[in-house]
């Protein structure tokens, strides 16, 4: 596949061009890596107030909640990037667009 950050869709081999998308493009790795920071810092504040250490129940919640937020709102960036190298790409190939069922 190469070097896929110009273009992380998959139009040749497949019309689901975003199937593995978090595998193929690496922008997409450190938002994973803040959701899996914000479920590791939850397990932390419940640990932390299972072992009625109320002095970490802040901190632990807190990076919780900040490393959520913003794995969120990179995934959210890094999907609209992507759209629009898509569609930039439909508009230059008008005969590749996939034809969707009627509904």
């Amino acid at each position: 596949m190469g070097d896929t950050h110009a273009d992380p869709c998959d139009h040749a081999r497949t019309t689901h061009g975003h199937y593995g998308i978090a595998m193929k493009d690496n922008y997409y790795w450190p938002g994973l890596a803040l959701l899996a920071i914000g479920v590791l810092g939850m397990i932390g504040t419940v640990a932390a107030a299972a072992y009625r250490h109320h002095e970490f129940i802040a901190t632990t919640g807190l990076i919780a909640i900040c490393a959520t937020v913003a794995g969120a709102i990179w995934l959210v960036n890094e999907r609209r990037r992507v759209q629009g190298i898509e569609e930039r790409w439909f508009a230059e190939h008008p005969d590749k667009r996939p034809h969707l069922p009627a509904a």
